[in-house]
């Protein structure tokens, strides 16, 4: 019976279980198992650089993507992302931001609302922040996001979100015609499942076709 490697959508015929002893056996799986999980986190260290490689330019307005939020208490890598949206703010780089996130089955509030009250607790005024709070996904943010560009008049926009999350959704936002460049906030070691998830993630855009080609990925 032959046995196959799957890694990231390929597939390699590497033995024939039934001619091999048991041991043997165990001991192929095993390795094939760990050069598979290799190759996995080679992938989502790689989406991770690719992300963290990106550089803002001068625009009109952040796009802020949203990440889990305990009522007003942002997660560790939401805030990430708003640290990084206030270094543009003040830095800068805009001068509006949208703030993107609906709120999930296991959230009380939005994470648009969340969002937007940690910015302004930090000094952005509340006139400079524009709510989303309707979007599920990372397409969702971004379809979304682009009619609050339009409305308010915006043309360019700086995406943020963490590293391993920024080059999917560049990729969308080129997909969607949203002149965008990307700035990451910077993730945890904790944070590597993520970044594995991604990799997936990535793998799923792909095949249904919002995404294309990753961006610089």
């Amino acid at each position: 019976m032959p046995v196959f490697c799957c890694l990231l959508g390929s597939s390699v015929e590497v033995a024939d279980l039934s001619l091999m002893p048991g041991s043997i056996v165990a001991t192929s799986l095993a390795s094939a198992f760990g050069v598979g999980c290799l190759g996995l986190a080679a992938s989502a260290q790689a989406v991770r650089s690719a992300g963290q490689r990106e550089r803002p330019l001068p625009s009109d307005v952040a796009i802020i993507l949203g990440a889990y939020t305990d009522g007003f208490r942002p997660s560790p890598p939401l805030k990430s992302r708003l640290r990084a949206g206030l270094n543009l703010y003040r830095n800068g780089f805009i001068r509006h931001l949208i703030v993107s996130g609906g709120k999930g089955d296991d959230e009380d509030i939005t994470e648009s609302m969340s969002m937007k009250r940690f910015l302004i607790l930090n000094g952005i005024p509340g006139a400079a922040i524009h709510e989303e709070r309707h979007s599920k996904d990372t397409r969702e943010n971004l379809i979304n996001s682009q009619k609050v560009m339009e409305a308010m008049g915006f043309q360019t926009a700086v995406i943020v979100t963490s590293d391993y999350h920024l080059p999917r959704a560049l990729s969308v936002a080129s997909r969607l015609g949203i002149d965008a460049s990307g700035y990451a906030s910077i993730s945890r070691r904790s944070e590597f499942r993520f970044a594995v998830r991604e990799v997936f993630a990535t793998i799923v855009y792909r095949a249904a076709g919002y995404s294309g080609a990753t961006k610089g990925g």
